[in-house]
């Protein structure tokens, strides 16, 4: 006779496998027994840290200023006031200049007239260029401005002379009069008197000197 079919039983040994008992759950990370936290690792232990990598050389580290490389150009320097203390000490020089021309034109002779102005634009290259250099900084847009206010006032201020001293002689008629018929006798004045070479020297003198100055002091100024 053959025997009843019965279903299969499961290992003995097989926890997972008894009849009524589900699968044991996994244990969720946090629960259960506390884990040993991970002790620090003291001097000498676990992996060596890595050493940084060394400063090549000629490569500056940025934020810090190195030795041997120069800082930004630009500095500290202020454009604006390069222009007002040019303009004023520019201002002052010519009018001192043609005080000094109305003063003593009757005895002023030929060659004294080209002395002075070449002595006008060296005062004018040292005060200008050294008053923008230090408002301005190693801006080169402050150098610009006292050459150009020291050329410029080289010009006008024998210009403007010879019209104070025309006033001074001969009042505002004659001024007149030579606003009529001969109103490029200031700039003739300036271009004969001068003797052409000379009134060039000095315009030269008084603008690349204002720049170089500007720019030695200009360097000298704190970043």
């Amino acid at each position: 006779m053959s025997q009843p079919w019965q279903p299969p039983q499961p290992p003995q040994n097989n926890p997972y496998g008894q009849p009524g008992q589900p699968p044991a759950p996994q244990q969720p990370p946090g629960y259960g027994y506390p884990q040993q936290p991970p002790q620090p690792m003291g001097p000498g232990y676990g992996y060596p840290q890595q050493p940084g990598y060394p400063q090549q050389p000629g490569y500056p580290q940025p934020g810090f200023p190195q030795p041997g490389f120069p800082p930004p150009p630009g500095g500290r320097g202020n454009v604006g006031k390069a222009f007002l203390f040019a303009w004023l000490v520019s201002g002052g020089l010519s009018a001192a200049y043609i005080l000094m021309l109305v003063l003593s034109y009757e005895d002023l002779s030929l060659i004294g007239l080209r002395i002075s102005y070449i002595v006008l634009a060296l005062a004018l290259a040292a005060a200008v260029g050294t008053v923008a250099g230090r408002a301005g900084g190693r801006k080169t847009a402050a150098h610009v401005i006292a050459a150009v206010f020291a050329t410029l006032t080289a010009f006008f201020a024998v210009t403007n002379g010879y019209v104070a001293t025309l006033l001074d002689a001969g009042g505002a008629d004659m001024l007149e009069m030579m606003l009529e018929h001969k109103p490029g006798a200031p700039a003739e004045f300036w271009w004969k008197r001068l003797n052409g070479a000379i009134a060039l020297l000095g315009l030269a003198v008084a603008g690349g000197g204002a720049f170089t100055m500007a720019h030695l002091v200009g360097k000298k100024q704190r970043p």
